[in-house]
């Protein structure tokens, strides 16, 4: 496994895949324009990030790729949303 950081926007996207124990899927893209939308998935620590989440919020993800190319997150941090900001 490679370990890898990123930092993206969370692209208002996640669903509960599994509640024991809790794994969650979430869709973020990078921060560079017209980019692929990157498709992650977390289980450490998941109900935290899930609460955390606002619309836009950018993300500090280390993780690394698994097999079906989804990003699995080992750890993150949540920063403030792009709307909050700006007001």
């Amino acid at each position: 496994m490679h370990e890898q950081s990123l930092t993206v926007k969370y692209d208002n996207q996640s669903k509960i895949l599994k509640w024991d124990p809790l794994m969650l899927y979430v869709r973020v893209r990078p921060l560079e324009e017209d980019a692929a939308p990157i498709h992650c998935i977390v289980v450490k620590h998941a109900l935290t990030l899930f609460y955390q989440l606002q619309p836009d919020a950018r993300l500090a993800l280390y993780g690394h790729y698994n097999r079906r190319h989804q990003f699995v997150i080992t750890k993150f941090m949540v920063g403030t949303p792009v709307q909050s900001l700006a007001s």
